[in-house]
């Protein structure tokens, strides 16, 4: 049985086109870093492009910010069956659950394997393109990465996968399970703000305790010399071994929760859903029963009006309705308070200006907390871009909703349109955050316009652009996960494109001209 579920998840993986995607982004970051004059994370000098020590940083760089790529392939194998309604076929059949739940990890385990492997492909062909700095390349070692990718990929897939694998199967919902990954980013990096922030020289416990590799990774290497970058790769022992067993543990654990609480019956696992089918027929015939009893008469005629007023009210209540299903869900609020707690965080950092500790001026201010809450607001557009246009199918509404009298511009642009109401009410949050962090800092000339001029004509702008660029994706594309993908590598290509010479802000989507502000004559 284990074969069965095993094989059938690797054909159908393999048969996907998104496999392919997902490698290629694993790809394109290690390539660029080989391709493209000092844009690799070793920057000018005389390490190698391709060395260990160049290995090992863009192998954990890709995988902590590729964290979203281990939820997409491990969290729609345990959910495919109560996506598509099939569960209640599958458990009535004598099938075991090692062989189903086990079978379908190790499918998506292998999958995700091979994606990562892109990063290696990616450092091999880097090193073979002709404008390439052949003085700063070696001759590739694939024992080396090997290694590297084994000590540090294999051990990063396991962990998440297990992780992501074990909540999707507990919960069966794929939001939560991308917010499993957001939560676990964004508590790692508050945990790396701090770190940085006290600038201890011992970082023994934060190494061993580190989630994605990345402290523990500088912790080990920022005291080697130039050979030692070269040719030295991390080895079994002391931190590096502690944390690593650390998070095998972890994942190891999630799998036997994930198969000790996973209730392999459909009865037990279609009970909440019929329960709640019940109750609501009960309701309904007790209401039915309580109704006084009504005598058929005939009913007014009805006119039906589309005209441009019908269509801008169909705007506004589909807007409103869409708008409320986004901030209604448990994870955004739960994305809304991970991001208020590290912008707080980061805003009392905000008067540490290159070491030195100045007032908590606005412009400072905007700086750090615009640039701390990016991350989740672009997670929350493109995230719930995905969710506003796929909602319908989702819910096999798709047909009733497409035959309605509406017409399709009005449909996507209240769609557009809640989205930019979300991310306009949580960019006022971040202004708000900005002023509660000068006002604790014990400063209180807090320039209200210039917090408006940064937050709503230069900020919010960038926001809404990449909102659109996620609608426009999962509408052409036609798969949530791939969209998703994509929207990751469009962001990853923007600074390649940088290192390559392409600075042109109109060939650039969503960028802007960068400018200095000047707290003197604003």
């Amino acid at each position: 049985m284990f074969k069965d579920f095993f094989l059938f998840e690797l054909k159908l993986r393999f048969k996907s086109v998104s496999t392919y995607i997902y490698f290629l982004l694993a790809a394109l970051l290690p390539f660029f870093s080989i391709a493209a004059r000092d844009f690799g994370p070793v920057g000018s000098g005389k390490v190698f492009l391709n060395s260990p020590y160049a290995f090992l940083l863009i192998t954990t760089q890709v995988l902590a910010f590729g964290s979203i790529l281990v939820a997409a392939i491990f969290g729609p194998p345990i959910l495919r069956d109560f996506n598509g309604d099939t569960y209640q076929l599958i458990f009535t059949k004598p099938i075991s659950k090692f062989g189903y739940l086990v079978g379908r990890w190790a499918g998506s385990m292998v999958t995700a394997i091979f994606v990562f492997s892109g990063i290696a492909v990616g450092t091999a062909l880097g090193t073979l393109m002709p404008w390439a700095d052949k003085l700063r390349i070696a001759p590739n070692d694939f024992g080396m990465y090997f290694r590297i990718y084994a000590s540090i990929g294999i051990v990063q897939i396991f962990f998440l996968g297990s992780l992501f694998f074990c909540v999707a199967a507990l919960t069966r919902n794929i939001v939560v399970v991308y917010l499993q990954g957001v939560a676990l980013f964004a508590f790692y990096l508050i945990e790396l703000v701090v770190v940085i922030a006290s600038n201890k020289l011992e970082r023994a416990w934060a190494s061993i305790i580190d989630p994605f590799g990345l402290i523990m990774v500088q912790s080990l290497t920022r005291y080697w010399t130039v050979v030692e970058r070269n040719a030295l790769v991390p080895h079994w022992t002391g931190v590096f071994l502690y944390n690593r067993l650390v998070w095998l543990s972890v994942g190891a654990l999630a799998l036997l929760a994930a198969y000790a609480l996973f209730p392999m019956s459909a009865e037990v696992l279609g009970s909440r859903r019929s329960t709640k089918k019940a109750e609501e027929a009960r309701a309904g015939e007790e209401d039915e029963k309580k109704a006084p009893r009504r005598v058929a008469a005939n009913l007014p005629s009805v006119t039906q009006i589309f005209d441009g007023a019908t269509t801008w009210k169909q705007l506004f209540s589909m807007t409103r309705m869409r708008f409320f299903n986004i901030v209604r869900e448990i994870p955004f609020w739960a994305i809304t308070l991970i991001m208020l707690v590290f912008v707080l965080i980061s805003g009392h950092f905000a008067g540490n200006n290159n070491g030195v500790e100045v007032w908590p001026v606005t412009f400072l201010m905007v700086l750090v907390v615009s640039g701390q809450s990016g991350l989740f607001l672009y997670i929350i557009g493109a995230l719930y871009a995905g969710e506003v246009i796929w909602r319908e199918r989702d819910v096999r509404f798709e047909q009733i909703h497409d035959s309605l009298p509406l017409r399709d511009w009005t449909d996507f642009v209240s769609k557009f349109l809640a989205l930019a109401m979300v991310e306009t009410v949580l960019a006022s949050v971040v202004l708000v955050c900005g002023v509660l962090s000068q006002a604790m800092t014990g400063f209180f000339r807090f320039e209200l316009g210039h917090y408006a001029k940064e937050i709503y004509l230069i900020y919010l702008p960038q926001l809404l652009m990449v909102v659109l660029l996620a609608l426009f994706l999962q509408t052409v594309l036609g798969n949530k996960f791939v969209a998703h993908a994509v929207v990751v590598g469009f962001f990853i290509l923007i600074p390649i494109l940088y290192a390559w010479g392409i600075e042109k802000r109109m060939y650039l989507y969503a960028e802007i001209t960068p400018y200095t502000y000047s707290d003197m004559n604003g």
